[in-house]
Parts: structure tokens; C-alpha cells; sequence
């Protein structure tokens, strides 16, 4: 397959490292999307916020939309893909897995496959496809590496499993969902049915869980990285008991991080990294070994919980 140009691809940057940010324009079942810049350059990762709210992020920093360098799809789901025929330009190119790919209106030149062991570059960015279980066709996380920061964005994911740990550990961010309270599940309103799928292998991950994985990666020492809370649900969560969770969770491990529950409806905090004592401190990512394709279920495609 011919793969489109990059057109906004960017040399090596002389001189003092570009300001590098992330940006949270919404994170729940109503719709998500995260902005990460590079200098002049950016990145949408997914696009199920409205038009509004992206072009009023993107005047913020004095760019449009047709200057985006390039959209990320983590899946399918309406939540993550709902504005991607208003943002998406001609030529402009959208990384996906072959199984999101499938499930979207896009034309294949615009298309820029990305699966497991083989990074693509986008602006001095290393994007990597990180397979996560979760009710779509071959849904990913996200991790974008570059020389100034290295930021992890896992925000559907049923169960967690190892082969992310080498990610987070390398990350001077990481989103990862915490979306709902296991007994606020568990005594809630939703049905029986509805129930089990989030608490399934491939639904939603939990607030205990993404605590005791972070707890588990941040207690070696060498991950110290923020932690922003992504995908909480509004009947089965809140924002406090979410980062209470995960922080108890730190502490059992003896571990003190910065943990943020994203907004779910409106923008979040704008993230910055760390001053780097050198542009080349940073640990570089390196797919585990064994790496393999995301699986699903036969549920509900149509968003999340």
C-alpha cells in the first residue's frame, strides 16, 4: 500500500527543545478527545468532542484545523469518532489499526496503518500502538515519544495486562481509565446485562485496577510519572472517590504521584513536561516481546459506559 505524505513532517529542531503540551477536550461516554503539541505542530487523538470545542482549543494556541498533523483512533466507538468527518481535511492522515480502519469512512490514502512492533513518525513524534481488550474490533491505547516527553493515553480498556507496563514505565504521563467504583457497579442502576459488560474483561476498567497498575509500575523507582484519571462514568463514579482510589492504591506501594480526574463534558488542565536535564534523558520505548492483536466481543459498538 502507498501511505500518504506527511505534510506538516518536521526536521530535527536545532537550538532549545519546543514547548511541548497535552490537553484533555473532554474525557467520558459522551465523547473524548486529547490534543498534544509539538512545537507548531499537533496531534488529535480521537475526536468524539464537538467541532466547538476543538476549533476553540485549537485558536487557543493559534492554529486550525487544517494545520492538525495528523489524527490518532484508539477505536470505532462513536464517543471516540464522532466529529472525524468534520475534522478530517483532505490528505490529512488518520493512524489507525487495520480493524478501526474497517469500521470508518475514510478514504485509504488518508489511512496510515499502525499495529504492534513498528512505530510511525509524525512531527518528531513516535507514535505507538499499544492493544488493549476492549468491546471493538482491534482498539489500541496510544504512546507518543519524543525527546522532550514521552506521554501514555489508554482510555477503553476492559482488563489490564503486562505488555502496557513498558509504556507507562517510560512515561512522564499517563492517562489510563478509572471509570467506574466497583460497588457503586455493583449496587447502581444499570441492568444485569449492562453491568456485566463493563465489568467484563473487554468493558471498562475500574478504579481499584488502574491503582494497583500504576501502584504496581511507579513502585521500581523509576516511573514517576502525573497520572490523569480518563473515562469515568457519570452513574457508577465520581471524580474524588476515583483519585482517592488510585492514590490509597500508591501509597500501598509507597508512592507519591500527582493523580487528576479528568473532566468528562468540558476541557481539562493543560499538561507540560518536566525540564529535562538533557534532551536525550528520556528512556526509549521498546515493544515487549510476544506483543499480540487486541481481541473483542460481540457487544454494543456503539460507545462506552
Amino acid at each position: 500500500m502507498n501511505l500518504p505524505d506527511l505534510p506538516h513532517r518536521a526536521s530535527p529542531m536545532p537550538g532549545a527543545p519546543p514547548p511541548v503540551s497535552v490537553q484533555s477536550l473532554g474525557s467520558g461516554s459522551s465523547g473524548n478527545a486529547f490534543l498534544v503539541r509539538r512545537g507548531d505542530h499537533i496531534v488529535l487523538l480521537d475526536c468524539g468532542v464537538g467541532i466547538r470545542t476543538i476549533n476553540g482549543a485549537l485558536r487557543e494556541r493559534g492554529l486550525r484545523l487544517d494545520q492538525i498533523d495528523a489524527i490518532l483512533l484508539t477505536h470505532e466507538h462513536i464517543d471516540h469518532v464522532r466529529t472525524l468527518p468534520r475534522v478530517l481535511g483532505a490528505g490529512m492522515p488518520v493512524i489507525a489499526t487495520q480493524g478501526t480502519f474497517d469500521m470508518i469512512t475514510i478514504a485509504d490514502n488518508q489511512w496510515l496503518p499502525i499495529g504492534p512492533r513498528r512505530s510511525i513518525e509524525v512531527a518528531g513524534m513516535s507514535i505507538w500502538s499499544l492493544p488493549v481488550s476492549h468491546d471493538a474490533i482491534e482498539p489500541c491505547g496510544f504512546l507518543i515519544e519524543m525527546p522532550e516527553a514521552c506521554i501514555t493515553i489508554i482510555t477503553d480498556l476492559g482488563s489490564w495486562h503486562e505488555r502496557l507496563r513498558g509504556a507507562i514505565a517510560v512515561s512522564d504521563l499517563v492517562v489510563l481509565e478509572a471509570n467506574h467504583d466497583d460497588d457503586m457497579l455493583r449496587r447502581g442502576p444499570y441492568p444485569p446485562h449492562l453491568k456485566r459488560r463493563v465489568a467484563s474483561t473487554v468493558g471498562h476498567l475500574s478504579n481499584h485496577a488502574c491503582g494497583t497498575a500504576i501502584s504496581s509500575i511507579a513502585a521500581d523507582g523509576r516511573s514517576e510519572p502525573d497520572v490523569w484519571l480518563a473515562h469515568l462514568s457519570a452513574t457508577n463514579n465520581r471524580p474524588g472517590l476515583a483519585e482517592d482510589t488510585v492514590r490509597d492504591a500508591l501509597v500501598t506501594s509507597n508512592v507519591q504521584l500527582s493523580v487528576t480526574a479528568l473532566p468528562r463534558q468540558e476541557p481539562g488542565p493543560i499538561w507540560a513536561p518536566p525540564i529535562r536535564e538533557s534532551r536525550d534523558s528520556y528512556r526509549p520505548y521498546e515493544e515487549p516481546p510476544g506483543a499480540v492483536r487486541s481481541t473483542q466481543l460481540g457487544f454494543d459498538r456503539l460507545g462506552g459506559c
